[in-house]
C-alpha cells in the first residue's frame, strides 16, 4: 500500500511540474519576427533553453512606465495576449503566433519547416488591437497569471520587438525593463512605417540549422540577417529548428564511459606489474 501511494505521489509531483512549465530569466528569450498585417499578421520568438509543456508567455503592446508607481509597470492597457505550450519545445526552435483572420485572435505552431500547431493563444482582455506599421513595440513577459497590470516584482520582461524610431519617457523598452542586445529587436527603416522583419534563417528552406546556442545568438545581432519590408504585405510568420543544442550524455552513458575508463586503467596497471616483474 505505501508503494502505490509513493508512486501515485510521485506521478502527481510530475504532472505538477509539467503543468507548472518553465520559468524563463532575462536572457533566455529573442523575438524572431513580426508582420503588423492586421488580421494575417502575427510575431515569432525563439527560446535558448528548451521548454516544457504547460510553459506560459504573455505578450502585450502596451506601453511602460519609465518609473512604475503604484499603478504598476504598464500604462493605459491595450492588448494582451498569452501562449501556453501544449508540448514541449526544444532550445533553438522557434514559435510562431499566427493572425487568424480576427483582428486580435492568433494561433500558434512550432517546429521546422514552419511548424505544426503547439498550443493555446488567449487573448485576456479582448481587445482587437494588433501591431501597430506606424510605430508601436511588442513585449514578451512572464508572470505567475494575468493581471491587468503587475508591480515590478511580479513580472520578468523577456523581450521587446519595436518598429519605432525614437523613444519618449513614458515607453522606453531599454530603460524601463532591463532590456538589452538581441532581447530588443528594432526594425524601423528611416522615416517609413515598417510593417515586417523577420530572421531569414527562420523564412529559408534546405538551411542547416547554427551548432549553439550561442552561434544564434550571435547570428541574432547582425542586422544583414534579417528581412525587413516596409510596404504593407502578407508576408507570413513562421517557426524552424534554428539552433541545435549539443546533446547531454544520460546517466547510463556516463556510467558505461567510467566503466570503460576503470577497464582500461585496470589492463593498464596490469601490464605494467608484468613488466616489472619480468613475466
Amino acid at each position: 500500500m505505501k508503494r502505490i501511494l509513493t508512486t501515485a505521489a510521485l506521478a502527481a509531483a510530475a504532472f505538477t511540474a509539467q503543468a507548472a512549465g518553465t520559468t524563463l530569466t532575462n536572457g533566455d528569450f529573442a523575438f524572431t519576427g513580426v508582420n503588423g498585417n492586421t488580421t494575417l499578421g502575427g510575431w515569432s520568438f525563439v527560446t535558448f533553453v528548451d521548454l516544457a509543456a504547460g510553459t506560459t508567455i504573455y505578450f502585450t503592446d502596451t506601453n511602460v512606465r519609465q518609473t512604475p508607481d503604484s499603478a504598476g509597470v504598464f500604462n493605459a492597457a491595450e492588448t494582451f495576449w498569452s501562449w501556453t505550450a501544449s508540448s514541449a519545445v526544444a532550445a533553438g526552435t522557434s514559435v510562431a503566433l499566427l493572425g487568424t483572420g480576427t483582428s486580435g485572435q492568433y494561433g500558434a505552431k512550432s517546429g521546422a519547416a514552419g511548424g505544426v500547431a503547439n498550443g493555446t493563444v488567449t487573448n485576456h482582455n479582448g481587445a482587437v488591437s494588433n501591431i501597430s506599421s506606424g510605430g508601436d513595440i511588442l513585449y514578451a513577459f512572464q508572470a505567475a497569471s494575468y493581471a491587468i497590470n503587475y508591480q515590478p516584482s511580479a513580472i520578468t520582461f523577456l523581450g521587446a520587438i519595436s518598429n519605432r524610431g525614437s523613444y519618449t519617457s513614458s515607453d522606453n523598452p531599454l530603460a524601463a525593463t532591463g532590456l538589452s542586445g538581441i532581447q530588443v529587436r528594432e526594425y524601423k527603416v528611416g522615416s517609413d512605417a515598417t510593417r515586417y522583419t523577420q530572421f531569414t534563417a527562420q523564412v529559408t528552406t534546405g538551411d542547416t540549422p547554427y551548432a549553439s546556442m550561442a552561434e544564434l545568438q550571435s547570428a541574432l545581432a547582425v542586422n544583414a540577417n534579417w528581412t525587413t519590408i516596409t510596404a504593407s504585405n502578407t508576408t507570413p510568420i513562421v517557426s524552424d529548428v534554428l539552433a541545435v543544442a549539443a546533446p547531454v550524455p544520460e546517466p547510463s552513458s556516463y556510467a558505461l564511459m567510467l566503466a570503460g575508463l576503470a577497464a582500461v586503467g585496470g589492463l593498464a596497471r596490469r601490464r605494467g606489474l608484468r613488466r616489472g616483474s619480468g613475466t
